[in-house]
Formats: structure tokens, sequence, C-alpha cells
């Protein structure tokens, strides 16, 4: 049978997600990555407007914790992704779900150096619309926390920099830009 490209036609009781083509299978991790920062985004509004803001960053703080426990730990297996370096940290960030709503760019500079840059990232996006600048904690904050509990899974000498965080002026240019290193 020919690879699906989509899912029009008539219910298959078979369907496998074998059954569709790379590039469909390629939409529909996108399409997970963003519904899964979907929910992340509604809890912790909901946590926002029914207790406060700062009630909803400690509580988004400790489920990113959880969070990234239960999918490093099943990434990396899933992936085979094995080692200590910020290679195997950056083969990581290149399948984390989340990941997949952000244009961006891995460099690998020597083995000791590496950068993250984004140029397109669809919560700093929302965030700048809603216009309250809790772009300042999610970015500083959460997503440092993020980082450093990866980096700390492959390897806890790893050092994560931001060399450029929002708020941005240019609305269409770098969202932000992190160093990683090992000493």
């Amino acid at each position: 049978m020919a690879q699906m490209q989509d899912y029009r036609g008539d219910f298959n009781p078979e369907l496998k997600l074998t059954d569709f083509s790379p590039e469909f299978s390629a939409e529909l991790l996108r399409l997970y990555g963003k519904l899964y920062i979907g929910i992340d985004g509604f809890w912790y509004l909901g946590v926002k407007e029914h207790i406060n803001n700062a009630m909803a960053l400690k509580v988004d703080l400790w489920a990113w914790d959880k969070a990234t426990r239960y999918e490093l730990k099943r990434l990396t297996a899933l992936a085979g992704i094995e080692g200590n370096g910020i290679d195997a940290l950056f083969k990581l960030l290149q399948i984390v779900p989340w990941m997949q709503v952000t244009d961006h760019k891995l460099e690998m500079e020597s083995d000791k150096r590496g950068t993250l840059t984004v140029t397109r990232c669809s919560i700093l996006e929302a965030l700048e619309r809603e216009g309250t600048g809790r772009e300042k904690e999610i970015c500083h904050i959460v997503d440092a926390a993020i980082f450093k509990k990866y980096a700390e899974f492959f390897n806890p000498n790893i050092k994560i920099t931001p060399l450029f965080l929002a708020p941005r002026e240019d609305k269409s240019g770098l969202c932000c830009k992190w160093e990683f290193t090992l000493d």
C-alpha cells in the first residue's frame, strides 16, 4: 500500500502511524509539539487566573522538573542517545516535543562548546501578544531551568549561559540564543 499523505477517505480499522508518509509524520510530530505546549500554556493560564501568576510560575517550574525527568529517560532510550557531552544533549534537543514548535539552529563549535539559536518561537510569540511581560519569567527562569535539567542528565558540568533572551525589540528576529560549554 502507498504511504498516505493524509487521512481522507474511508475509515481504516487497521491504520498504523507507519502507514503515513514521512512528510505527514513530520507534520504530525510538529502538531504534537504544539499540542504539548498548548496544554502547558492552558494550565499555566488557569492557575494564573484562579490563583495568581506567582503560583502559576511556581507550579510551572515544578511541572517542568517532573516532565523533563519523564521525557529524558524515555526519549534517550527510544533514540539510543548515549554519551555525556554537549553532542548528546543536542541530539536530545533535536527530538524534544516542544522544540518542534521553534525554528532553531544547533551548532557544535567544538566538543566543549555549542550554541542554540532560536529564530522563531511560538511560545514567545504568544507571550508577546499577551503583552504582560511574562516572557521575562518564562524565557529567563523556566527555559533556563529546563535546559539545566536536560544538561545535568548528560553531564552536571555542562554550563548553560543565555547570550540573548526576551524581551526583544525586533519581533521578527532573534528569539533567544544559548551557549553550552563543558570544562
